[in-house]
Formats: C-alpha cells, sequence, structure tokens
C-alpha cells in the first residue's frame, strides 16, 4: 500500500523592528543562514517529493533588509565593531547573544568554540573568534559545502582579524539574497507550492468579531465595547497578496491563517480575494464537525468554495 503526505512547512519570524526600522534581535539572519534556503534545497535532492513552504510577510521583509545590514540589525551592527570600541553593556549582551547557540549540535563540533563557549571574560582577539564561530555555528549544511568564505573559514577554526568579519558578513548577506528568489524559481519548476499568511500574522477571526474569543474559550474576559475591525483583516490578506506578487509575480492560491485561526467569516474574506485553499490543525477539525475520530483528518474539505 502507498501513503499520500502533504508537507507543509510554516517560515515565519515574529517583527524584530522597532519604530526606528531597527531589528532588535538577529534571529531572522541566523534562521536565515541555516534554515530558510537549507530547507527547499534538500528537497531538490529528491525528484520525487514535493512540498509547500509558507513564507509570512513578516519574514520576507525582514529577510529584505539584509541589503543593508548594518543599518537595520541591531545585533550585527555591534558584531561588525572592534570589541575594543564597545562599551561594556554592549560587549556583555554580545557575548550573551554568541553563546546562545544550542551546545551540543552547534558548539560542541567546533573545537575553538567549545573552548571560548566556557569562559567568562575573553581578551578581544578572543571575542574576535567568539563572534565569527557563533556565526559560523549557525551556517547550514548548503553553506558549509558550498559556500568558500564559510568553508576557509571553518577549516581555519581560530586566529580571526576583523577582515574576516567583514568577509563572513558580505557573504552571508548576498547569499541571503538568493534566498527568496530560490523559492520562486523552485515553484515555477513546479518543484514546490509557496503560500503565505495575512500581512502581520494577526489572529485574524478576533480582529473581524472579537466574540470569536468567547466561543473558542467561554471563559475569555472580552473587552466592554468590543469593536470589529473588519476592514483591517482584509487589508491585512490585501498587503500579503501585494508582497507575495512582488516576490513571485503571481497571486497566492493559499494561505496559512496565523496560528491557524479560522471561522467562517475570515473564510469569506478569503474566499473574496480569490484564495482557494488554507490549511489549520486537527484541534479546529474536530471541534467543528464535533467528533475526534482521528480517520477525519485524512482527508481534505471544503467549505464555503475554499
Amino acid at each position: 500500500k502507498t501513503l499520500q503526505f502533504s508537507f507543509f512547512w510554516h517560515m515565519h519570524q515574529p517583527d524584530y523592528r522597532g519604530s526606528d526600522g531597527v531589528m532588535s534581535m538577529p534571529w531572522v539572519f541566523l534562521h536565515a543562514i541555516k534554515d530558510y534556503y537549507e530547507m527547499p534545497w534538500l528537497l531538490t535532492k529528491f525528484t520525487s517529493i514535493k512540498a509547500t513552504f509558507n513564507l509570512t510577510a513578516t519574514l520576507m521583509e525582514q529577510l529584505e533588509l539584509y541589503r543593508d545590514p548594518l543599518k537595520y540589525d541591531y545585533f550585527l551592527s555591534l558584531w561588525e565593531q572592534h570589541p575594543s570600541g564597545l562599551d561594556f553593556e554592549s560587549r556583555q549582551w554580545l557575548i550573551k547573544l554568541c553563546k546562545s547557540s544550542q551546545y551540543e549540535t552547534m558548539v560542541r563540533p567546533i573545537p575553538q568554540y567549545e573552548y571560548l563557549y566556557g569562559k567568562n571574560e575573553y581578551s578581544d582577539n578572543e571575542l574576535i573568534d567568539l563572534e565569527i564561530l557563533f556565526i559560523l555555528s549557525w551556517c547550514g549544511n548548503y553553506l558549509r559545502s558550498e559556500n568558500a568564505v564559510v568553508k576557509r573559514m571553518l577549516q581555519q577554526g581560530s586566529g580571526f582579524n576583523q577582515n574576516d568579519k567583514h568577509r563572513l558578513l558580505d557573504s552571508l548577506c548576498a547569499f541571503i539574497e538568493t534566498i527568496i528568489p530560490f523559492y520562486a524559481l523552485l515553484q515555477q519548476e513546479g518543484r514546490i507550492s509557496v503560500s503565505t499568511t495575512p500581512y502581520y500574522h494577526p489572529i485574524l477571526p478576533l480582529l473581524v468579531d472579537m466574540e470569536n474569543a468567547a466561543i473558542a474559550n467561554p471563559h475569555t474576559t472580552l473587552p466592554k465595547r468590543p469593536l470589529s475591525l473588519h476592514l483591517d483583516a482584509q487589508k491585512h490578506i490585501e498587503r500579503s497578496m501585494r508582497l507575495y506578487e512582488k516576490h513571485f509575480k503571481k497571486k497566492p492560491n493559499g494561505f496559512w491563517p496565523a496560528e491557524g485561526a479560522v471561522d467562517t467569516k475570515t473564510l469569506s474574506l478569503y474566499r473574496e480575494n480569490g484564495i482557494k485553499w488554507i490549511a489549520t490543525d486537527e484541534a479546529i477539525l474536530f471541534h467543528s464537525l464535533g467528533s475526534d475520530e482521528r480517520n477525519n483528518l485524512y482527508k481534505t474539505y471544503r467549505f464555503n468554495e475554499v
């Protein structure tokens, strides 16, 4: 017997930008060099397997900012400086981030990183090594096998300088610019499909009707005068669709509602905007059917033409 799978990968990062447009944390950058290119690249090695990738607007917009990383990424703006120029608080915050890699899988395989990871105080030269090895520990298999700068630095292992930092950052930011075009190419070739999510990852049913909170959980305390933000909900869909068209030169067919949150009114919004399918989770299906029979999971459902 054969078994059919639908692989659906949700690629999302919260919006780390403040009112100044600067990202306060580097997680978009780090997952970009580790995961976002790597997963579709691994898929291309298996020609009979296809998958759907959901790219959120907040992820795509922040990936675009790495054309000018020192302007938009606070961590990298500190990382790029010589350690001697950092004040005490900035230096300590930077060290804390550079020791945030997962120990067993990311720190331990790099001997000099493991050594530095166990220290509490660093000379300037040691801190430069720690900074570079932290970034290298996040580099995925694609970069480790295909990127000459990453390969050379992993082989070198220690004794880095400021020029090495600049060279590594330039190479990785150039790589990040290729991520979304890679998804677009694979979708054009029919290897993958790409969906998206309402713009700022909102719980769309709450925007349309806040009473939905009490339907989902009767113990929820609602505002005394809840407002319907139906027009806001429509804008979230429209803005995501425009951003998607910018990158993929076509309208999206599918959406992953943020947190899988759906109701009949938001489903109508998706349909009115030409969306053909959405995905959600089993708890919502069971609640909708009034049954937790697991055989109900293994089929698609049509509601209100979606």
